[in-house]
């Protein structure tokens, strides 16, 4: 009782003197001055600020507001339903109110933590914001906090951000705008796109036998001419007559009967390729992941 009161009166008494409040110091360098009371390790020293679980820390969302920027809190765990606030409390660790969400407070040699920079892509399992990170699905930048919102239009992303939904990444290449999309899923092949060749094929064989027949005139028969005496050296071709017409010298014949017998095939034909032009998946094997552009926190 006596010491807390002694500390209590010496902050007071301080703070009068200084403007400033030391502790275990009686000349504080700064607003507040917290100096080791022991420095043989046999007790521990150091700022413990107030331990809560992430889902603690949601139930003040409401009383958190802009003149609270720069609280810090430790997060004993996760928030297991996260709040516009609270979405970046993943895990345990130290965070400090921006005055629109809570951010986490990175420490530790920057190179060995591999910080990120605006524009920054990776791909990650996570489904949800976190940590500065921002899915890549195709929405108005009005929707990000202040920060992500000053950071996208820096990148040239001054409505929505870009869709990479389904998509696999292309380095720039000329004139390409970054965050522009092109290609396709999938592929129809025309005409075009095939080879500039011939197809041609050889056909052969023999045609069914019809058994013993003849061949009329109307089916290759042939037809006998011949002329009367004396005239004029014109023919008399006759049609459908009888034999004996113009004197017996012209007829309409059959083939004579051959018997049984078949016909030999040769020639060249085009051959159909029996296909229905589906498209084609344009898609290697790939593991689904989602795609976040870092903001900043």
């Amino acid at each position: 009782m006596r010491t807390t009161l002694t500390f209590a009166m010496a902050a007071v008494l301080s703070n009068f003197a200084y403007a400033q409040i030391g502790i275990n110091t009686a000349n504080p360098l700064a607003s507040l001055d917290v100096v080791a009371k022991k420095t043989d390790g046999s007790t521990a020293e150091g700022i413990l600020p107030p331990r809560l679980t992430g889902d603690q820390i949601r139930m003040g969302d409401d009383r958190y507001t802009s003149v609270q920027a720069g609280v810090i809190v430790f997060a004993t765990a996760p928030v297991s339903t996260s709040s516009a606030k609270t979405a970046n409390i993943t895990t345990a660790g130290l965070y400090y109110f921006d005055g629109t969400e809570w951010q986490k407070m990175i420490s530790g040699d920057p190179k060995k933590l591999n910080v990120q920079s605006w524009g920054d892509i990776k791909s990650s399992a996570q489904n949800i914001d976190h940590n500065g990170w921002y899915l890549l699905n195709g929405r108005s930048i009005s929707t990000l906090s202040p920060t992500a919102q000053s950071s996208a239009m820096s990148l040239g992303f001054t409505s929505i951000l870009p869709d990479a939904t389904d998509r696999v990444l292309k380095t720039r290449s000329g004139n390409e705008m970054i965050g522009s999309e092109g290609g396709t899923n999938s592929l129809v092949l025309t005409r075009s796109n095939l080879p500039n060749i011939n197809l041609t094929g050889i056909i052969s064989g023999i045609a069914e036998s019809a058994g013993t027949h003849n061949h009329t005139s109307n089916e290759g028969g042939f037809l006998l001419g011949g002329t009367s005496t004396g005239n004029n050296g014109s023919g008399h071709y006759q049609g459908n007559s009888t034999p004996t017409s113009w004197g017996g010298v012209g007829m309409l014949g059959n083939t004579a009967n051959s018997g049984a017998h078949t016909h030999a095939l040769a020639g060249t034909a085009t051959i159909p390729t029996g296909g229905t032009g589906n498209a084609l998946d344009n898609r290697s094997a790939y593991l689904v992941v989602n795609t976040f552009i870092y903001l900043g926190e």
